[in-house]
C-alpha cells in the first residue's frame, strides 16, 4: 500500500506574533522622535542653540549626531513591516542601549540643556526630548515583557545562518565601536582633544552613546545568528556611513585630517558602509538561496 510521505523540518523553528500595540505605543512615537531630533541636527546643524534640547559645540557634532538618528529612521521604518516579534526585537535593545545613555547625559549635564534658558521652541524641544526619553524605558520594558511571555506560533520562514564571512566582520565592527564608545564617556575631553574634529566633552559622550548603541546592535546581530533579523540593521549601517561622510565632506574645514583618530572613524564608516551592502545584497540573498536548495532537498522520512 502507497504511504504519503511529508518533509519534515530538521528544525522546528517557532515565533512570537508581534503584539497589535507595539506599532502605535513604540515604533511610531520612537521614529517619530528621531525623526524630529534628525532634522534639527543634521538640516539646521549650525542652529542647535535654537532648535535643537542642547547647542552642540560645532555644526560637524551635530551632522554626526543627525546621522545616527537618520540611521534609527531607517531601522524602524524597515521594521514596521515585520510580523514576528524575533525580526522586530533589534527595533528594541539597540535603542534601548541608545535611549538609556541618553538619559543618563541627560541628567549629568542637564545645566547644558535648554531646560530653562535659550528661545522657547529649543526649551519645549528640550522637555519633550527628556520626556520620550524617560516615557520610552518604561515602553521598552512593557515590549520585552509582552513579546517574550505571549503565545508562540510557526515560523514559515526557515534560518538563514550567518556565515563566518558575515560575523567575523560583525565582531570585530561591535569591538571597535564599543572601544571608542568606552574611551569617548570614560576620557570625553582628551578624546575629544584628539577626535576627528572637535568634540566638547557632552557632545563627545552622546556620539559615544551612538556608539554603544550600533555596537549593541553588531553583538544581537552575532547572538540572533540569523540574517533573516538583520534585514533593517543593514540598511541602517548604510544610511549612518553615508550621512556621516556626506558631514565630513560637507564640514571639511573642522576636520583635523592629520589626526590618527580621523582615520580610524573613517574607517569605521567605510566597513559600515561595505558590510551593509555586501550584507543585504550578497550574504542575506546567498543564504536564503541556499536555504531554497535545502528545502527542496531535506530527506523525508516515512
Amino acid at each position: 500500500m502507497a504511504t504519503t510521505i511529508e518533509p519534515v523540518r530538521s528544525e522546528e523553528r517557532i515565533a512570537r506574533p508581534v503584539h497589535p500595540w507595539l506599532r502605535s505605543l513604540f515604533f511610531w512615537p520612537v521614529l517619530i522622535h528621531c525623526a524630529l531630533s534628525f532634522v534639527p541636527l543634521y538640516f539646521l546643524s549650525s542652529r542647535t542653540g535654537d532648535f535643537f534640547a542642547w547647542e552642540t559645540g560645532n555644526s560637524l557634532s551635530a551632522a554626526a549626531l543627525g546621522a545616527g538618528y537618520a540611521g534609527a529612521c531607517t531601522m524602524f521604518l524597515l521594521t514596521l513591516p515585520e510580523k514576528d516579534w524575533t525580526s522586530a526585537r533589534g527595533t528594541v535593545f539597540a535603542p534601548i542601549t541608545l535611549l538609556l545613555s541618553a538619559l543618563v547625559l541627560a541628567g549629568v549635564y542637564a545645566d547644558q540643556f535648554h531646560f530653562t534658558e535659550g528661545p522657547a521652541l529649543a526649551r519645549v524641544f528640550a522637555w519633550l526630548w527628556l520626556a520620550s526619553l524617560a516615557v520610552f524605558q518604561v515602553t521598552c520594558f512593557l515590549v520585552y515583557k509582552v513579546h517574550n511571555t505571549g503565545p508562540k506560533v510557526a515560523d514559515p520562514r526557515g534560518p538563514a545562518p550567518m556565515r563566518a564571512d558575515v560575523s567575523i566582520p560583525t565582531a570585530i565592527m561591535g569591538a571597535v565601536l564599543w572601544g571608542l564608545a568606552f574611551a569617548l564617556w570614560i576620557a570625553p575631553d582628551a578624546v575629544g582633544d584628539a577626535w576627528a574634529w572637535q568634540l566638547d566633552p557632552l557632545d563627545a559622550r552622546m556620539l559615544g552613546a551612538w556608539f554603544f548603541a550600533f555596537g549593541a546592535g553588531a553583538w544581537q546581530a552575532l547572538w540572533e545568528h540569523d540574517l533573516h533579523r538583520m534585514r533593517a540593521g543593514f540598511l541602517t549601517d548604510v544610511t549612518l556611513s553615508i550621512l556621516s561622510m556626506a558631514a565630513l565632506g560637507l564640514y571639511a574645514d573642522d576636520v583635523r585630517w592629520g589626526n590618527a583618530l580621523t582615520w580610524v572613524y573613517i574607517v569605521v564608516l567605510v566597513g559600515l558602509l561595505v558590510a551593509g551592502l555586501t550584507g543585504r545584497y550578497m550574504a542575506l540573498p546567498e543564504a536564503l538561496e541556499a536555504e531554497r536548495k535545502a528545502r527542496e532537498e531535506e530527506p523525508v522520512r516515512a
